[in-house]
């Protein structure tokens, strides 16, 4: 069955039927029309917004908010406490009760039944479980999985987490899941000349190269940080007394300002770090000016008897 690619596709006219919000946003993001930054700006949602995940691409997630269909960065998405219910009872089909077409239902594609031969765990079952060939109870049994029994979660829809066994590929309900430590050192790493970066938004810093990695510790953005390795999209940074990881993308190259700089180009003197700050005034080109300050890409200087804030790749 061909894989269908959601960033590139229309977005869903009618809303999910969904029970509730699924997730809550933990920093201010850009509701986008697909997975990747150069989509186009829906709108901004707020800290703390609860959305209804529907599926995770890559370091993407696609959210429906109220009546709107868009992408925000997985990273950013907090899960909310799913309401407790009681366990889902295993049931062995029988050969009566099997749709005669599962695939002519609403739900994901039929997963394949083949062995992962790069098994790592990184969910536990929390009751028994009935292993599906899709996203909902309309599918198959394939199995019963035991409480406690360790999976791989490879993929989410909606309410529907996709798993392996390390000898099956299946769909159980995510609430069900629990995540586990995983302590396995990432290989194939390559080393880089420290290099100053700022962060972007307010992130994770894990243990290894993956998001199912434990948290060392969250970094607010603007955060000045040192990259020696990098990979794939994770970077290596340098800690007080130990390393960690952070996606590549949320990540900018730190602007490096002489004490004594001058405009490069016309520029606008902010009242604060931000272009959403009051401009104070228009500073022409070859301007000499005073660093004060800099935070993240911004730096703080003195131009005569103002001060204020400009865009440091402005000044040379």
């Amino acid at each position: 069955m061909k894989k269908l690619d959601f960033a590139r596709t229309e977005p869903i006219s009618a809303p999910v039927e969904a029970s509730g919000p699924t997730h809550r946003t933990s920093a201010e993001l850009k509701l986008r029309k697909g997975a990747g930054r150069h989509y186009a700006v829906q709108y901004l949602i707020p800290q703390s917004t609860p959305v209804y995940l529907l599926r995770v691409s890559g370091l993407w997630a696609s959210v429906q908010h109220g009546q709107t269909f868009g992408w925000l960065p997985a990273q950013c998405l907090e899960r909310l406490e799913a309401p407790r219910q009681p366990p889902q009872v295993p049931v062995r089909p029988v050969a009566s009760q099997l749709p005669e077409n599962p695939a002519s239902v609403g739900g994901a594609p039929s997963a394949p039944e083949v062995p992962d031969e790069d098994f790592i765990p990184t969910h536990r079952s929390t009751a028994d479980l009935n292993l599906r060939k899709g996203s909902g109870t309309n599918y198959p049994v394939l199995r019963v999985l035991a409480a406690n029994i360790q999976v791989r979660k490879v993929d989410e829809l909606g309410t529907w987490a996709k798993i392996s066994t390390g000898k099956d590929v299946g769909w159980v309900p995510s609430a069900y899941l629990a995540r586990i430590n995983v302590s396995r050192p990432a290989t194939g790493i390559q080393a880089m000349a420290p290099t100053e970066f700022t962060t972007t938004v307010r992130l994770n810093v894990r243990k290894d190269a993956g998001d199912r990695f434990p948290i060392l510790r969250i970094m607010q953005a603007g955060t000045l940080v040192k990259v020696n390795g990098k990979l794939g999209p994770w970077r290596r940074i340098m800690l007080d007394q130990e390393t960690g990881w952070v996606p590549a993308s949320q990540l900018q190259l730190r602007y490096v300002v002489s004490k004594t700089p001058v405009t490069i180009t016309e520029t606008t003197l902010y009242r604060g770090a931000s272009a959403n700050y009051r401009a104070i005034a228009q500073l022409a080109v070859g301007e000499q000016l005073e660093v004060i300050a800099s935070r993240g890409q911004w730096t703080k200087v003195r131009a005569g008897r103002l001060e204020g804030w400009v865009h440091s790749s402005h000044l040379g």
